[in-house]
């Protein structure tokens, strides 16, 4: 069962995939080393799919919509998501991402339904934000008018 801002997707057999890379670049060359750099922990991709029975196209066209929503900024809107899997996984804020899917499958008559959600504002994100925003507080800002000075002391000096 998958929640999306307090509406429970609608279908059975439901299948929730979560995941997330871990990035990095290989450094070993051509040597036997395993170096490697470390890139930082990208966002989360949670993958739905789902069957929602012919009889019920109102909840396929309310996770359409759902999907389609958009924010004041005319951005894709930030939704709160849970399931077993993304608590386990610490993902919170989402949007759809991709492509979302719906085919027919007359043998059960239902649509097989497909969608993903990308994470926003992870723990790494937020973690990002609050150094960034230590470092600027740490850092000051270095004087840049030294030729003003000397041109101040050259105005100011007596003599040919």
């Amino acid at each position: 069962m998958i929640v999306i801002d307090g509406w429970q997707v609608p279908g059975y057999e439901t299948a929730i995939n979560c995941g997330f890379k871990l990035s990095g670049d290989d450094l070993s060359g051509y040597g036997s080393f395993s170096l490697s750099s470390d890139k930082g922990v990208k966002p989360a991709v949670v993958s739905v799919q789902t069957k929602i029975p012919y009889v019920d196209k109102k909840l396929l066209a309310q996770l359409v919509s759902l999907a389609k929503e958009l924010d004041a900024n005319g951005a894709r809107k930030l939704r709160t998501v849970n399931s077993d899997v993304t608590d386990a996984f610490k993902v919170r804020k989402v949007k759809f991402d991709g492509e979302i899917k719906a085919s027919e499958d007359d043998q059960v008559r239902a649509w097989v339904v497909s969608f993903k959600l990308l994470e926003v504002l992870s723990k790494s994100e937020r973690e990002q934000q609050q150094l960034d925003g230590k470092a600027a507080e740490n850092t000051k800002t270095q004087r840049v008018d030294g030729h003003n000075t000397i041109q101040q002391q050259f105005e100011q000096a007596e003599g040919p």
